[in-house]
C-alpha cells in the first residue's frame, strides 16, 4: 500500500515507486530505510543517502537492491554531474545480475543515428506480443522488473527505451511525441503483424498517439492515462497563473516566460525537477522551448483516430494528471472498438500515479483486458 515516507511528496511517491513493488515486505531493505528516510534533505542528500546503501548492498551481493537503490539515488541528478553516467551504468549493471523472472533476449533496434534497446521477455509457446515502455523518466529495466506481474500471460513482452528514455536519450535521441514512430520501427524489427502495447506515466499519451496511427497494434492502455503536459504542471499552478503562462506562449514572450519559470523554480523542488527533466528529454535550452514543445503531446486532435480496443486506468489522487480526464477520454473515443475505464480509489490503494504502493491492482487489470477476445 502506499506509504507515507516523508512529508515532501515529491520524495515520498518517488520511495513508493522504487520500494513497494518489490521491497515492501523485506526486513532488510525496511531498515535500509530507517538510515535512509532521516538523511533526504534535499537533492544532493538524497543521492548521497542512496548511493551509500547502494553501494553496500552491491558489496554484500544483493544485486536487486543495489540496482534499486542505484537507480533512486540517480533521480535528480543532471546529465552534467560526473556522478550521473556511473551511478546509471551500476544501475543497469546490478539489474541484470540480479534479474531472473523470465528468460530474456536483448537487441539493440537501429533508430536514427543510434539504437533503441529492447528486452525480450519470452513466454514460451506464446502466440500473442506485447509492447511495454514507460514515459518521462522511468527506465527499460524498471519496467521490466514490473513484468513480474505479466507473468503467464500468452505473449512474448518487448520492453524499450524509446527516444528520450534510458540509454537512447544517452545516444543523443530526444524525446518526441509522434511515437508511432519508435513502435513502427520495433514492430518492423521483429516483424510483429499485430501486438498490444502498454504505455505507463507519459506512456499513457504516447500509447494513445502510436494508435491512432499504427494500426497493427490491436489493442491498448493507458497506464495511467496522460491527458496532456500541461495537465502535469495545471494540476500544482493557480489558475490565474497557468493562464498567464499559456497566454505568454501564444504571444510568444519567451524572455518573460524564462524568467518567470525561473523564479518559481528557485523554490520549488519539484517543479524545478519536471522542467529540468524536459530540457533533458526533448534537447532544449529553455522552458519557453520545453513548453511549447509540450504543447504537442495532447489528447485531443488524436482521440477520434483511435480505433483499437483501449484500457484507461487512473487514480483519484494522481499528484500528475486530474483524474476528471478519465471520463473525458472515456466520451472522446468515439471510434474505438471498445472502451474499458476503471478509476482506482484510496480505500483500494491504486489512488497514485501508476498505481504506486499497490501496482499490482493496475496490472490485473491489465492482464485481464488483454486476456479478453
Amino acid at each position: 500500500m502506499f506509504k507515507q515516507y516523508i512529508k515532501n511528496e515529491q520524495f515520498n511517491l518517488q520511495i513508493n515507486r522504487f520500494i513497494n513493488d518489490e521491497y515492501e515486505n523485506d526486513q532488510k531493505v525496511q531498515e535500509d530505510l530507517k538510515s535512509i528516510i532521516p538523511q533526504l534533505k534535499d537533492e544532493e542528500s538524497w543521492f548521497k543517502a542512496w548511493n551509500d546503501k547502494a553501494i553496500a548492498r552491491e558489496q554484500d551481493g544483493d544485486f536487486s537492491v543495489a540496482s534499486t537503490y542505484y537507480q533512486a539515488s540517480e533521480f535528480y541528478l543532471s546529465p552534467e554531474d560526473p556522478r550521473d553516467e556511473n551511478a546509471y551504468r551500476k544501475y543497469r549493471e546490478n539489474f541484470y545480475k540480479g534479474f531472473n523472472n523470465f528468460e530474456y533476449e536483448r537487441y539493440q533496434v537501429p533508430y536514427e543515428n543510434g539504437y533503441l534497446p529492447v528486452v525480450k521477455l519470452v513466454t514460451p509457446n506464446a502466440t500473442k506480443n506485447l509492447l511495454l515502455f514507460a514515459g518521462y523518466d522511468s527506465y527499460m529495466e524498471e519496467m521490466v522488473k514490473m513484468s513480474k506481474f505479466l507473468k503467464g500471460i500468452d505473449f512474448n513482452i518487448y520492453v524499450f527505451d524509446g527516444p528520450g528514455q534510458g540509454t537512447a536519450l544517452r545516444q543523443g535521441i530526444h524525446l518526441i511525441h509522434n511515437w508511432e514512430s519508435p513502435v513502427s520501427v520495433i514492430l518492423d524489427y521483429f516483424n510483429l503483424k499485430r501486438a498490444s502495447a502498454v504505455g505507463m506515466s507519459l506512456g499513457g499519451y504516447l500509447v494513445m498517439r502510436a494508435a491512432a496511427f499504427e494500426k497493427r497494434l490491436d489493442k491498448v492502455v493507458a497506464f495511467d492515462i496522460f491527458y496532456s503536459f500541461f495537465d502535469a504542471l495545471r494540476i500544482r499552478m493557480p489558475y490565474d497563473q497557468i493562464t498567464k503562462i499559456e497566454q505568454l506562449l501564444a504571444a510568444k514572450d519567451a524572455k518573460t516566460v524564462n524568467l518567470m519559470f525561473k523564479s518559481m523554480m528557485a523554490n520549488n523542488l519539484d517543479l524545478n525537477w519536471k522542467i529540468n527533466k524536459g530540457m533533458e528529454n526533448v534537447g532544449v535550452q529553455s522552458p519557453y522551448e520545453l513548453l511549447k514543445q509540450f504543447q504537442k503531446y495532447n489528447m485531443e486532435p488524436i482521440m477520434p483516430l483511435i480505433n483499437q480496443d483501449v484500457l484507461l486506468l487512473a487514480g483519484e489522487n494522481d499528484q500528475y494528471v486530474p483524474s476528471s480526464r478519465l471520463v473525458e477520454i472515456d466520451s472522446k473515443l468515439i471510434n474505438a472498438a471498445s472502451v474499458k475505464s476503471i478509476m482506482f480509489d484510496k480505500a483500494s490503494g491504486g489512488d497514485q500515479h501508476c498505481q504506486a504502493g499497490n501496482r499490482q491492482l493496475g496490472f490485473d487489470a491489465i492482464k485481464e483486458f488483454l486476456s479478453n477476445k
